[in-house]
């Protein structure tokens, strides 16, 4: 049994939530954990050597039921700019969400304070409910999630009941059921996963009971498996990845074996090879990184000991971080959304008082940050997906005082 409560003092620290069985297992079974109760993430979502030795290891082809529970679709007005609506079934946080082609979200794993979770559930903006869909094949927290080209999802890697995971399974909207596909070549939580322009799902880093991981990998969607690709520069875990416009993946910041890390450096999906680039000027983890309209890639908040308001933005063009106006609340374990009209909504977190239900606008024209309306709910841990409406959707995340179910929109 995983013991995440380590992890939820009011104080950062480098210790994280490790498994009952400390073995790299690669071959776990796929018993399906639905007892009640995290990233990125994700929304989210790399260093100089080029090996391309490929993984052809690919899993028998399962694929889970599809259940279907609605939860009850009350929506009610409270503090200003956030709309409590439709609670999930199960109270969770380390799990993910994407927003799938239909305009629903889909979320999915993720722990409780107990065991992981395989319940995957659906939110319909339209009715402001929640449906469960089929579950996954292995209970997993910690995980990624990455949308892919043909509307499925492809989950990878993260922190199961019995031990961290290489395994992945892709979820059909289509039918509402998931099919097991390739596994990794390495088992990892607290990696990164970036969709490329050219469709492959590039997986950085993270880590296992062996230590941090400097390893990459590509996912292909056409064959279902995994090819190895360049490692990066430096060993890392809860660190970001942003993709470019320029179809480079921007690697910054994490936690490496010496300590919190403000190393960046750049993957070139073209030859398979990293290049470092310019450091920040804050080493931190469990940051997060949003990319501007302008190009620029803002990351917000973290810790290196203590809790930070620091941003930074990096430039492509000349590699090179800036500092910009700090927030007004410190904070990690946060989400950041950037909106329709070019604005970054920050929301959650812990920081110096504890919990935080507080959020705050960044404003890239002039380099500023504005409050705006607190949650209903103090929670980190918990996810933030953009709707095709426009608004943001905060979904479960650790509170004060438990693991929340509650979800709002801002």
């Amino acid at each position: 049994m995983q013991n995440f409560d380590q992890i939820t003092s009011t104080s950062p620290s480098s210790s994280l939530p490790s498994p009952s069985s400390s073995s790299s297992t690669t071959s776990l079974s796929s018993s399906s954990s639905t007892s009640s109760s995290s990233t990125t993430s994700s929304s989210t979502t790399s260093s100089s050597s080029s090996t391309t030795s490929s993984s052809s290891t690919t899993s028998s082809s399962t694929t889970s039921s599809s259940s279907s529970t609605t939860s009850s679709s009350s929506t009610t007005t409270a503090m200003p700019g956030w709309i409590i609506t439709g609670s999930i079934s199960i109270a969770r946080g380390y799990h993910t969400s994407s927003t799938l082609a239909n305009g629903k979200v889909l979320i999915t794993g993720g722990n409780g304070g107990g065991n992981s979770f395989n319940i995957a559930e659906l939110y319909n903006p339209s009715t402001g409910t929640w449906t469960t869909t089929g579950n996954m094949s292995f209970a997993r927290s910690s995980h990624t999630a990455s949308t892919l080209a043909n509307g499925k999802v492809l989950v990878a890697g993260g922190l199961g009941n019995s031990g961290y995971l290489n395994t992945a399974e892709l979820y059909d909207p289509s039918t509402g059921t998931w099919t097991t596909t390739g596994n990794m070549s390495a088992v990892r939580y607290y990696h990164t996963a970036s969709t490329l322009a050219n469709g492959l799902v590039l997986v950085t880093g993270g880590t296992n009971s062996a230590g941090d991981l400097n390893s990459a990998e590509l996912y292909n969607t056409s064959t279902g498996t995994w090819a190895t690709t360049g490692s990066m520069n430096v060993a890392r875990h809860l660190h970001t990845a942003s993709t470019l416009a320029n179809g480079l993946v921007l690697i910054a910041g994490g936690l490496g074996s010496n300590g919190y890390l403000n190393s960046a450096e750049l993957y070139n999906s073209s030859t398979g090879t990293w290049t470092t680039t310019g450091n920040m000027s804050t080493a931190r983890d469990y940051h997060t990184a949003s990319t501007l309209a302008n190009g620029l890639v803002l990351v917000t908040g973290g810790s290196n000991g203590g809790y930070l308001n620091s941003p930074e933005l990096y430039n492509p063009s000349t590699g090179t971080w800036t500092t910009t106006g700090n927030m007004s609340a410190a904070r990690q374990y946060h989400t950041a959304s950037t909106l329709a009209n070019g604005l970054v909504l920050v929301a959650g977190g812990m920081g110096n008082s504890g919990h935080l239900n507080s959020a705050e606008f960044y404003n890239p024209s002039t380099g500023s940050w504005t409050t705006t309306g607190s949650m209903n709910a103090t929670r980190q841990y918990h996810t933030a997906s953009i709707l095709a409406n426009g608004k943001v959707l905060v979904t479960g995340g650790l509170g004060s005082s438990s693991y929340l179910n509650s979800s709002e929109l801002y």
